[in-house]
Order: C-alpha cells, then structure tokens, then sequence
C-alpha cells in the first residue's frame, strides 16, 4: 500500500501538502545530492544559520568530487604569492572566446569573479591546496589549485563541518519529485530512502547538485552525445529531469567532458588504478590508428583530451595506439613522454609493463606480435593499410618532421623493430555539459526566461558554462569550480533574497 501512495505521488503534480509521508522535515533549504556542489552549498547555507537537510542516493558522499584534481581560479591569494597576473578581466574573455560566446556570460563572470574568494574560503575550511600550477609547458598563468591528495580530502572535510555544525545528512535517500504552490513555487522535494519510507522535505529553497547526466546513456544519445563510456558511474540525469518537471529550460545539452581514449577498466578512473601504467599510453601523443589501421590526427593533441577526444569521436568506437619495442625500451627506462593527471609523471619509468600486458592480452584489450601482419590480424586491422601507416610514420620520426600532419618531433616515434605492441581503447568522458538554464545566481528558469521561485541547480545540473568542448588549456579544474562556486553563489543569493 506504501509503495502504491509513492508511485501515485509521483505521478500527481499536487501539492505537497496532500500526502501524508512517514517522515517530514521542514527547513530553510533542501539539497539533492551531496557531491562537491551539493556538500559545498550544505556547509554555506548551515554556516549562514540556514537549516537544511542534504540528500543523497548513494550509500557514500562525494560522487566524481572525490577524483577532484584541482580547481580553477582567478587572483586568488595563492596565484598572487606566486606572481600570477592574470586578470578576472582577461580570464572571462579567454574562457567566453574559447566556447565562441556559446556560453551564458554572466553566469561565467560570476563564477570567475567568486574564484579567489572560495579559494582562501576553502583554505579556512581546513584543505590546504598543494600549489597552483598549470599542466601546460607554456602557458604562463597558473590557475589550477591542486587539492591535497584528490578532492576526497575536501568531500571528507565538508562532510564534518556540516554535521558538526547540525546539518541533516540523508544517505541513500535520492530525490525523486519536486513539491510546488499554486504559484508554480517549488516548496520542497519528495524522497525515498533505503527502506522505502517516503520522505517529504518543505522547504523555501531546492538545489539540484545531482551531477548531471554522464551515466545515463539514453539521456547522451537523446540529447546528441558522442558515443563514450563514463570514467565514473553515479549521475543519471536526476536533478534535470527534476527541474523539467517543473517546467525548466535546457541550457548546452548534448557535450560531454570528454577525456579522451582509456583501455577498458572496470572501476579505474582515468590513471590512478591498477592499470594506470598502460591507461597513460593513451596520453603520451603516440600513433593512433582507427579499426582499419590508419592514422587519423595529429596525436600531439591527445594531451588536450577534449580536442582529441573530438577527433577520436569520428573514427568509431574503438581507437588504438601502437608502439614498437624500441618505445617500449625508451618508456621503461627514461620514462613517459607525458603525465596523466597527478598520477603518472612526466619522466615516470613504466615498471609493470610485464605484468600487465599480458594480462590485458587475455581480455583482448592488447595485442602483440613479432612482425605488424601478426599484430594487425590480432588487431583486426587491414595488414596492407596498417603497414603502410607504419611505414609513413617511421619516416617522419627518422626525419623529424610529419609531413601529413605535421605533429611536434618530440613525440615521433618509428614503428619499425618488434615485436608490435597495440593498445585497444575506447572513448570516455568524466561529466556532461549541459542542464538547466540558470541566472548568474544559479537560479533556474523556465522556457519564457523567468525564474522557478524556490529552484537552483549548480555543477552538473546546471547549463550556461561550455560551448561544445571542455575548456581545459585555459581554465583547467572549470567543472570543480563551476560546482563549487554555483554552490557559494545560489546560497548567497537565498540568503539575500530569503528564497
């Protein structure tokens, strides 16, 4: 009969008070989603005597937050110890020019402009960043707040200081519907914990921090999304379609934080599992080939994961890269050409390549052989093609110039003594892009621009921050910062405005 009353709630767009719930809260603020946004907004709003409850659909807390490298910032306290000039000024033009003014520009200038307080707010919190840095050989500005560690360590400290401070923390306990007045106000959300109790949570203000879409492949193709696998399951759409029952606009769907080209690894982000040692192959500009054994781009790109990730797209749902005995010997003893996140280091020596290709071999994530017929029929190449792209890069690294695309000499390597190793990949992406339409003060609005009194929605929910592609040469760490500084942003504004 429980679960009857539940489903007939979530189909009926009444009121929230018409149902009976088996628990009831009644707060200043109601989060859905305790990831980096959401954690980040609990612990503000609790800090400036908002009561609040903070839902969350997993067991634990933290979703892709706890992979968090760094973040970005501008004229933070940290970049000018370092002599960083960079400008708010010429930040936002930068990022707007990059995403060819796709984005919502006074949304980005509020983001930006917030940066440098957060991260001295962040610093007080008790996270001490590493250094501010950049992972770029020549950019000069420096924008990227290394956490210590990874962002776990400031998931683990905004977790404490919001049950410290007398924050309602509700774990496998998702949101499922939003609660409205006869004014279109949203008044709250509906929930559902671990046992099937039905939650009601009124409240004056709703934030959706629910991560977005990046797990929800029906949701990627429907919106246009290339075909990509998630580094980190966890966000389904839950907080959008929330906010589009309600009448929400969309803002930016369809991109993805693409992040390049992995071999398959089950529950290993990026480069820090396992199989880190042959994951990072993927980044060291190397020869890419398609399914056909052709070279298809200029691989010096692959260390700007969105660009590559554009042109990987386009080949299909495979990519592979290929190397010869000889760039084995080299990555074994003088290290990888470059790193892979914070955690293969540039001049790093490959120590488990023995171990782990063979491996990987089993699962047909590799392949190798003594001449390139034996690895291209491994491969499923056309030998002919593969052999003459082999050839051609040989060439050029002999040389020290690519003639077809005319990649940079440091990463040219022949392909020409075996025995041929071939890595087989497949595209990944760490989050969407696009949500809601929101104001500057994350606010969402409906299809005619006006605001859904009571509603926010920040990070992954939340659209207006990216053309088509990640912006990560010019504002590394955007998508932690664009969660983290919404989050600081929507609470002020629900504090100023009492709604």
């Amino acid at each position: 009969m429980k679960k009857l009353l539940f489903i007939a709630m979530l189909c009926s767009f009444a009121f929230a008070q018409v149902f009976a719930a088996d628990k009831e809260y009644n707060v200043d603020l109601v989060i859905v989603g305790a990831g980096a946004g959401g954690l980040t907004a609990a612990v503000s709003a609790q800090e400036k005597g908002l009561s609040t409850v903070l839902l969350e659909k997993k067991p634990a807390v933290g979703g892709t937050g706890n992979f968090m490298e760094g973040t970005y910032a501008v004229e933070s306290f940290m970049q000018k110890e370092a002599g960083v000039k960079l400008t708010k000024q010429q930040a936002f033009n930068e990022v707007m020019s990059y995403h060819h003014w796709k984005s919502n520009p006074r949304l980005v200038k509020a983001v930006i402009d917030q940066s440098a307080e957060t991260i001295k707010w962040i610093w007080d919190h008790g996270v001490h960043f590493e250094e501010v840095k950049t992972a770029w050989l020549n950019k000069p500005n420096k924008t990227w707040h290394i956490f210590p560690e990874s962002g776990s360590n400031y998931i683990k400290a905004m977790v404490n200081i919001y049950t410290s401070k007398g924050g309602t923390l509700l774990t496998e306990t998702p949101g499922k519907k939003l609660l409205l007045d006869k004014n279109g106000a949203v008044t709250g959300v509906i929930a559902e914990n671990e046992d099937g109790e039905v939650i009601q949570v009124n409240a004056k203000s709703v934030i959706l921090a629910t991560g977005g879409y990046a797990s929800n492949l029906e949701m990627i193709k429907k919106y246009g999304g290339p075909e990509s696998l998630p580094t980190v399951l966890g966000s389904y759409g839950d907080g959008i379609n929330m906010a589009l029952s309600v009448g929400a606009a969309l803002d930016g769907m369809g991109p993805l934080m693409l992040n390049g080209a992995f071999m398959l690894a089950p529950g290993e982000a990026i480069c820090n599992g396992k199989n880190a040692e042959l994951r990072a192959m993927f980044r060291q500009s190397l020869l890419y080939v398609n399914s056909h054994g052709e070279r298809f781009f200029n691989e010096e790109v692959t260390i700007d994961w969105p660009l590559a990730s554009n042109a990987i797209s386009r080949e299909g749902k495979f990519t592979y890269v290929v190397f010869d005995a000889e760039t084995l010997k080299e990555f074994q003893t003088k290290g990888y050409l470059n790193g892979c996140g914070n955690w293969i280091k540039r001049g790093q020596p490959m120590k488990k390549f023995d171990q782990l290709f063979p491996e990987n071999e089993k699962k047909g994530n590799a392949f190798s052989g003594k001449t390139l017929d034996e690895v291209a029929k491994k491969a499923g190449f056309d030998p002919e093609a593969f052999k003459q792209t082999a050839k051609e890069i040989t060439k050029y690294a002999k040389q020290g110039k690519d003639e077809r695309f005319g990649k940079n000499p440091r990463t040219l390597r022949a392909v020409e003594k075996g025995p041929f190793y071939v890595l087989k990949g497949q595209l990944h992406h760490l989050t969407s892009l696009g949500g809601s339409r929101v104001t500057e003060h994350l606010q969402v609005v409906n299809e005619q621009g006006n605001v859904i009194p009571g509603l926010y929605a920040v990070g992954g929910d939340a659209g207006g921050m990216y053309g088509d592609s990640y912006d990560l040469t010019i504002a590394e760490g955007a998508a932690s910062s664009f969660a983290i500084n919404g989050a600081r942003l929507a609470v002020k504004n629900i504090v100023a405005t009492g709604k």
